[in-house]
């Protein structure tokens, strides 16, 4: 999947909702009509009406955005998923965190998401669905699972294939730690930024790993709106600091609005 398909996608979601919302009022109103005693159907107009305008504004927008978007190749061949040092971050529409990953040609590199989604969990309160065990799978492009994380209240373990915790990330502490690494890596908020728009993970008093959105280099906005998150890896990262940051990544945005 490229970033104009993804566009296409949402805009077409977006579409959906806006004619089922049209579907239900039309219903409900013939339905009053033919009621011995008149409900207050104008009541009912407005909600609907309001909740099917934002609908078709966000289907006009992601529609703009897939005819920008340039058409790329879907055939060109990705490297390993940990060998890639960007990645931009955008979400699908899901009961729970469901994040794409993609490579700055606009090609999907991976997604995070959860493994088992159940449509109930739209109407369950955060407040309730932060006490929830959650299990989130990486999957590269291809569909293969690289990784598992634990979730429970933005607490986040990362397990391998066999299900055992290699690695921890806190996000009270702001804090990731691994059974081999004592000292632990750092998941820093930038001082100077009121909306958190840069995170970065700080191992050693270095800087393994940045998420951040507001920029992007000129050639990646031919394809993506430029408040795109964009997750940076350092040249001395490694596959380790790559899965701690995507655990830290997973608690940042696990109650946003996706």
């Amino acid at each position: 999947m490229s970033i104009k398909q993804y566009y296409y996608r949402t805009a077409q979601s977006y579409l959906y909702a806006c004619i089922l919302a049209i579907t239900l009022l039309t219903l409900l109103l013939m339905i009053g009509l033919f009621l011995p005693s008149r409900p207050p159907l104008g009541l009912l107009f407005i909600p609907f009406f309001l909740f099917s305008v934002v609908q078709l504004q966000g289907y006009l927008r992601y529609r703009k955005r897939a005819k920008e978007a340039l058409f790329v190749c879907l055939d060109q061949k990705l490297d390993d998923f940990f060998t890639y040092s960007d990645y931009l971050l955008t979400f699908a529409p899901a009961p729970a965190l469901r994040l794409l990953l993609f490579h700055p040609n606009s090609l999907l590199a991976g997604e995070i998401k959860e493994l088992n989604q159940t449509r109930w969990r739209y109407l369950l309160p955060d407040m309730l669905d932060r006490r929830l065990k959650k299990t989130f799978g990486l999957y590269d492009s291809t569909g293969k699972l690289l990784a598992y994380f634990i979730a429970v209240n933005q607490k986040v373990e990362v397990m391998d294939e066999d299900m055992n915790v290699v690695m921890v990330y806190d996000h009270h502490q702001q804090l990731g730690t691994s059974p081999s690494d004592e000292a632990g890596v750092k998941f820093m908020r930038s001082s100077h930024s009121s909306t958190y728009t840069d995170v970065r993970v700080v191992r050693e008093e270095k800087v393994v790993s940045r998420l951040q959105k507001g920029w992007m280099p000129t050639k990646w906005t031919k394809h993506f709106t430029i408040n795109t998150p964009i997750l940076s890896f350092d040249i001395s990262s490694n596959q380790a600091d790559k899965l701690l940051t995507l655990a830290a990544v997973i608690s940042h945005y696990q109650y946003e609005n996706h």
